[in-house]
């Protein structure tokens, strides 16, 4: 009686729903078209839908992403401090039922992309297709491991886009790299602090000092394109106000926040699991997009 409820929710576990609020990217594209979407009556119920399916989409193929790459690191995961407790690593989600899992993710997947968009179900398949080659060999090689990652981040906002039928700034779409480079490199940093015998190929590959330096280049990059954003003739004309750069402040604190996080070394849990726990980083995130929000929807006009 208790062997389908277990095994569901080892199923769960093993899917890492705590991650889907990456696919929040896939919402970004409607929050900042939502002005130009209401004024052009086009901001209906039947497109909000849309992009939610989007994201939903994309929430059920990284959870296919995440499994696969558990079933091809098995032994890497087993001699990692936290790794080890994953189902799969575990043995508590068997290798059958767990292909079973991903075959049925990447189904529903598609199929969401498909009945919202054919370009929607295109883009997921350029994620799931770079997210396989990732898994195959290119997270061992440093640099480009963490630009596959920015490139995953990357297509969301392009799907959300899709989804939302609204062109892309290209302000927006830099943002989005330079942030998801910023995430990744952070990442491998604190990977790189917490590891004591080299449990990713790529990380032997890595230096702290290089680490160190790109992410503030990147922090530096990923605000003041956000900044020149807020500042562009075409942003200010969309939404009718200038004050967008007011949000800036919880832009840079949040950066600061999580470069702080990364230097936690006394954990090996992920820098984004942090993040996701610590209350400081979550208000901040609720202050910028609620900052953005009234800016956006409130002071317009």
């Amino acid at each position: 009686m208790t062997a389908a409820p277990t095994q569901a929710a080892v199923a769960w576990r093993a899917m890492r729903p705590q991650q889907w609020i990456k696919n929040s990217f896939v919402l970004a594209p409607l929050m900042f078209a939502g002005p130009q979407l209401i004024e052009q009556g086009a901001l209906t119920s039947g497109l909000v839908g849309q992009v939610l399916l989007a994201a939903l989409a994309f929430c059920l193929a990284s959870s296919a992403t995440y499994l696969l790459n558990d079933l091809h690191d098995i032994a890497a995961d087993r001699a990692h401090p936290v790794k080890c407790q994953r189902p799969i690593a575990s043995g508590a989600l068997p290798h059958r039922q767990a292909w079973a899992v991903f075959g049925a993710l990447l189904a529903t997947a598609l199929g969401i992309g498909l009945a919202v968009r054919w370009t929607l179900a295109a883009t997921l398949v350029g994620y799931l297709v770079i997210n396989v080659a990732y898994s195959k060999g290119l997270k061992r090689i440093a640099y480009v491991d963490a630009v596959v990652i920015s490139a995953g981040f990357l297509l969301r906002t392009v799907a959300g886009g899709e989804a939302a039928r609204v062109h892309l700034s290209y302000w927006l779409i830099g943002s989005t790299m330079l942030l998801a480079l910023f995430l990744a490199l952070g990442k491998r940093k604190h990977e790189l602090l917490t590891s004591d015998s080299g449990h990713r190929a790529a990380l032997e590959q890595y230096r702290m000092e290089h680490l160190n330096f790109a992410l503030g280049v990147l922090a530096a990059l990923a605000a003041g394109s956000y900044a020149l954003y807020t500042r562009d003739p075409g942003t200010i004309a969309r939404f009718g106000t200038d004050k967008l750069l007011w949000t800036l402040p919880f832009v840079l604190f949040g950066l600061w926040r999580f470069y702080q996080l990364l230097d936690d070394h006394t954990t090996a849990q992920s820098p984004t699991d942090r993040m996701l726990r610590d209350p400081i980083f979550v208000a901040n995130g609720l202050l910028t997009v609620t900052a953005m929000g009234v800016v956006i929807y409130g002071l317009g006009g």
